[in-house]
């Protein structure tokens, strides 16, 4: 289902943005799935006109014009043959961009053009490619062109409950939200037009099945004209995801949209004996949909049919036998109620899944169909020409009546904990539309609307009285303990599931430490590393502070093992370090690892190799992943216990979270582990959790519809001086397209014999890839040159 923000303002005064919307709807019960911003391309074209228009010298179609967007004239080479002086056009001024193409300044048979006068076809608006397009004379120069034709809207994907049928349809969405906002509702009677002759000269009507179709309301109006729709019903329609196809045909689709009950238009010409019979199917029958589709029917089947054949699976789709069509000149309105299993199983049972169907299997009230009969007869009689024929055929197979309902006021006081007075409760209801009976004994009446069949019990107004009086107005009376942080339970989980699942061990050690070890990891005396929280009365001096860092730890962890010829090791903890810097206490949750010896198992097919600094790099840049970390980088460390060339830190928006690399063999030997006889290296990483979940993006995964149209992979190699950073390289290349430069990976890299000292050789992978067309080979040779020539002007690099 979806919601147009314009539309909707056509029935309520909404002072609100749309994101602000977006949040209402939610708490109105209306689940928003999706926002999409209409209008986006057309934002950027300028209604302008052409104040000159002459042809180019030695072409047979060009022309050179001038172009005045209401602030300035220009220079537009334009080849389209209705182009003239005076004409008021859409005019795409510089930058503009249409798809993959952005408009520059450019020069034409040496005339420079800045601009260009658009079609329908260039701005996705039909496939009319013949010519410009031409707008009214009094369009306002200046205006943006998304603004003129109203198509600048924010359109909501939303999803309906299955109680909540009467939110089908935009005037159900505006009701509900004039009651949330207390706003009047701007809903205005049909006009029936004038009408002649009568209807049961025209037309019998057959309701066979009662039970499944509990309302049928038939109109004829004669003398229409099938045409194209105007441009209002046509937006409309567009703003709903529907396609706009003749003016009968759109009018039942607009009302269907502005009610949420469906209707159908049969072509009176087309009926056998001229009659309409609900009935069920006769097994085997067949039926050709207006989808395309034959479909063999069963006898659980409903169907609309005339005195012959099937006209349409009721409440499902129309036959292409008696559609509208343009030699059309007198239709059947049909306004009917199904009975919603019975379309949920034929719907079902043929997979045929159609706007008409999506409202019937919810359940919709018989009441509603007069008035959709009314508005579509004004509308077919006002945009169609047509004729009314007088009365209507109305079969009806229950007793239409309102349903009262009481509501007890202690019992709303005692469920929701709020004191509301009878006249808030009673204004409540009464704005959606209930009727107040009386009050008796502290209980207070209503009579429920036909739209709200979802209104049955006691409990469903309390429920009413809550959504409308607001969730988050409810006084707190007794505050929650925070008993755990969420975040870094969750943070914990994550990073548990992703060491382990990768081979990690988690290890558990004590709180407290040794303040002598600080010396053995070779910290300055100023290091933060040193700002232990001292014990008053500690057991030893082993544990007379509170560890700092989980780095001994894991050290320690590793010496253990060592000593026991366990040598391939993949360990981490996660937990609180404290520190005592000037007098402020603080404790912080801390990752560390620690991982040395054989990356992989000994196998008599396998190369046998060690970690290295890459293993702890790509370690350290999936946990940075896991928590959707933007704009981090890794820049020089300092750390005293790492090796200067073989270690980073991490850095996220200028601040230091962590660090990873080789620890420094001075502090390995410092720890008791014999270089001499060990002969493999200890990596560390180290990550400060906390300030991680501060600054991390708190976003959840985005579903993204795979490439439609082939991706192409082209390699990039060249020598570059060391000084420039990958991740430097790797933005100046994406900067060229990012929209179709899709993925950029480095590949290879050398530093030998053959590239001179200070540089290095590089290779990229770069797939490129566009969501709305093949790219061709001439495309990707020029966006290929873009980047080359970028890096030679930013990098001096050389192409090898």
């Amino acid at each position: 289902m979806r919601i147009s923000y314009n539309w909707l303002k056509q029935y309520i005064d909404l002072k609100i943005s749309p994101e602000e919307l977006e949040d209402k709807l939610t708490f109105a019960g209306i689940e928003v799935e999706g926002v999409e911003k209409t209008g986006v391309l057309l934002r950027q074209i300028i209604i302008a006109q052409v104040t000159s228009c002459e042809k180019m010298p030695d072409s047979d179609h060009l022309s050179l014009c001038q172009v005045f967007d209401g602030k300035e004239s220009m220079n537009v080479v334009c080849g389209a043959p209705n182009v003239r002086k005076g004409l008021v056009v859409a005019f795409a001024p510089i930058g503009t961009e249409l798809g993959e193409f952005k408009i520059k300044k450019t020069k034409i048979r040496g005339f420079e053009s800045s601009g260009m006068i658009c079609s329908e076809k260039e701005l996705e608006l039909s496939d009319n490619h013949d010519g410009i397009i031409e707008l009214p004379s009094d369009a306002p120069v200046g205006m943006n062109l998304a603004a003129y034709l109203k198509l600048d809207d924010t359109v909501f994907e939303v999803e309906i409950t299955p109680n909540r049928p009467d939110l089908l349809g935009m005037i159900g969405v505006a009701r509900d939200l004039s009651a949330l906002f207390n706003l009047p509702l701007h809903l205005n009677e049909p006009v029936m037009p004038k009408a002649v002759e009568n209807i049961t000269d025209y037309l019998k009507l057959s309701v066979l099945e009662p039970e499944k179709c509990t309302r049928y309301i038939a109109r004829v109006i004669k003398n229409v004209v099938i045409k194209e729709s105007p441009d209002w019903l046509k937006r409309h329609l567009l703003a709903m995801g529907l396609r706009p196809i003749n003016n009968v045909v759109d009018i039942t689709n607009l009302v269907m949209m502005e009610w949420g009950h469906p209707l159908h238009a049969f072509d009176y010409d087309k009926l056998e004996g001229k009659e309409i019979i609900v009935r069920d199917a006769i097994e085997g029958e067949e039926i050709e949909a207006l989808n395309g589709e034959t479909y063999k029917l069963v006898n659980s089947d409903l169907v609309i049919a005339d005195g012959k054949t099937p006209g349409a699976l009721a409440g499902v789709i129309g036959s292409v036998g008696k559609s509208i069509s343009e030699a059309t000149t007198t239709i059947v309105l049909e306004a009917a109620c199904f009975q919603y299993a019975t379309i949920r199983k034929t719907s079902y049972n043929h997979k045929i899944f159609t706007d008409s169907s999506y409202r019937f299997e919810r359940g919709l009230s018989p009441e509603t169909c007069e008035i959709i009969s009314r508005r579509a007869c004004e509308l077919i009689c006002e945009l169609a020409e047509g004729v009314l024929i007088e009365g209507s055929l109305d079969v009806c197979s229950i007793k239409l009546e309102k349903l009262e309902v009481t509501l007890r006021t202690a019992r709303v006081k005692k469920l929701l904990t709020i004191d509301l007075d009878n006249s808030t409760i009673i204004g409540f209801m009464q704005n959606l539309g209930l009727e107040f009976v009386k009050e008796v004994n502290q209980s207070l009446h209503f009579l429920v609307p036909y739209y709200r069949n979802d209104l049955l019990r006691e409990i469903d107004l309390i429920e009413e009285i809550i959504r409308l009086h607001g969730y988050n107005n409810v006084e707190e009376k007794n505050k929650p303990q925070q008993i755990m942080n969420h975040e870094i339970f969750s943070s914990r989980r994550k990073i548990q599931d992703i060491l382990v699942n990768n081979g990690f061990y988690d290890t558990v050690t004590l709180s407290f430490a040794n303040p002598s070890d600080f010396e053995k990891l070779l910290l300055p005396e100023n290091s933060y590393l040193r700002k232990a929280v001292r014990l008053i009365n500690p057991q030893g001096i082993d544990s007379s502070i509170m560890r700092t860092n989980l780095i001994i730890d894991q050290i320690k962890v590793a010496v253990y093992n060592l000593n026991r010829g366990n040598y391939d090791i993949k360990t981490f903890e996660i937990n609180k370090v404290y520190h005592n810097i000037d007098g402020s206490y603080s404790e912080n949750y801390q990752l560390t690892g620690l991982m040395t010896g054989r990356l992989i198992d000994k196998y008599w097919k396998e190369k046998e190799q060690s970690f290295d600094f890459y293993d702890v790099k790509g370690v350290t840049e999936e946990l940075l992943d896991i928590h959707k970390v933007e704009d981090f980088s890794f820049v020089p460390c300092d750390e005293s216990y790492l090796i200067p060339n073989l270690s980073l830190s991490v850095e996220i928006k200028g601040k230091k979270i962590g660090s990873f690399g080789k620890l420094n063999p001075s502090v390995v030997e410092a720890f008791g582990i014999d270089i001499m006889e060990f002969k493999q290296d200890l990596f560390i990483f180290d990550l400060n959790i906390t300030e991680l979940l501060k600054i991390s993006v708190k976003k959840s995964t985005v579903y993204v519809e795979p490439a439609r149209y082939p991706l192409i992979r082209r390699d990039l190699s060249f020598v570059v001086s060391q000084e420039h950073k990958i991740e430097v390289l790797t933005k100046l290349m994406y900067s060229v397209n990012p929209s179709i430069i899709k993925e950029i990976k480095l590949i290879d890299e050398y530093r030998g014999k053959g590239i001179e000292n200070g540089m290095r050789s590089l290779t990229f992978s770069i797939i490129y890839g566009s969501e709305k067309k093949t790219l061709t080979d001439n495309f990707i040779d020029n966006l290929f040159q873009k980047i080359v020539q970028l890096l030679e002007q930013q990098c001096n690099i050389k192409m090898r």
